[in-house]
């Protein structure tokens, strides 16, 4: 089992650092198909997951969601080519497809009420929550267009920080509690995790946002500038307070999305969502948090885009 977890967790580094790399230097395109494929994993596991404890989804409406709502994101992200596009684009076919999901029970002799609750919650977590990670991969100035190493700084750091801060917040969580133990954090979700390393997760998170700093700092001082990082804002001070929000705050982010997956395993008497990641679960169980935090960090850039 623990030799399961090690292969599965090398053949994940691998993928998060091709994805990563790809998407900085060749098209964020990689980014979005990584997102994608995620998204219809984790749509599949959580229907599964739904279906037993309430009214079973309709798994093909919840994947037509999925495919509908990336073309729309798509094609209004390109077409308009502005920050929100994007996601607006995806909104507009979310409601779309709460209303023909509502409409198809209405007549249906098959499906009821409960099957339409389903089916949106399901639509809404993980896909929509997902969909704000490429949110962030679009954070250009349209005269910009798709330069990914001309973009604002906000999208290139976000990419960073999403792989590093959900990947340490885990690891540093894990050892810290393991070697700490002590009073359980939240017994009845996860009774696992502990008060120790919850805290152990928020160093974790700082310091992946730590790196990501170090990467600027090496970027603007030295000119070495791997990934097209820059400054988040006009001096150092700043960008530093920025940094260890995003760190600390992403890492709470983190934790939270990672006891809402143990809530829902925990009603549905599951430990894992599938079995197709040896040792880790399903992927639903490696991306919970990682999903948590792109809603955070879209926000949080949003925002900062708003301020400029």
């Amino acid at each position: 089992m623990k030799k399961d977890r090690v292969i599965t967790g090398t053949f994940i580094a691998i993928v998060y650092i091709a994805v990563f790399l790809l998407s900085m230097y060749v098209h964020p395109i990689f980014f979005d198909i990584f997102i994608f494929a995620v998204a219809a994993g984790a749509t599949y596991e959580m229907c599964r997951c739904v279906a037993n404890f309430s009214s079973e989804p309709i798994f093909i409406i919840d994947m037509i969601t999925v495919v509908l709502g990336f073309a729309g994101f798509w094609f209004a992200q390109y077409y308009f080519r502005t920050n929100a596009a994007g996601m607006t684009g995806y909104f507009v076919v979310l409601a779309v497809m709460i209303i023909a999901t509502v409409l198809t029970t209405a007549f249906s002799k098959v499906y009821v009420k409960g099957n339409a609750i389903s089916t949106i919650f399901v639509m809404l977590y993980p896909n929509s929550i997902l969909m704000f990670a490429v949110g962030i991969n679009y954070f250009m100035m349209a005269e910009m267009g798709i330069d990914v190493m001309a973009s604002l700084p906000f999208r290139n750091a976000g990419i960073a920080l999403m792989f590093l801060v959900p990947a340490l917040t885990d690891v540093f969580a894990y050892q810290i509690g393991s070697a700490l133990k002590g009073k359980k954090l939240c017994p009845s979700i996860s009774p696992n995790k502990t008060i120790s390393g919850a805290v152990g997760g928020l160093f974790g998170g700082l310091f992946g946002a730590g790196l990501v700093l170090l990467l600027t700092y090496l970027a603007k001082q030295f000119n070495v500038n791997l990934f097209g990082l820059d400054m988040l804002t006009e001096n150092w001070a700043t960008t530093i307070v920025n940094f260890v929000a995003l760190g600390l705050f992403g890492s709470v982010f983190d934790q939270m999305g990672d006891l809402a997956a143990s809530f829902f395993k925990r009603r549905a008497g599951i430990k894992d969502y599938s079995n197709l990641l040896p040792g880790h679960g399903g992927v639903l169980d490696r991306v919970d948090g990682f999903m948590f935090c792109g809603v955070f960090f879209y926000m949080y850039f949003a925002v900062a885009i708003t301020l400029l």
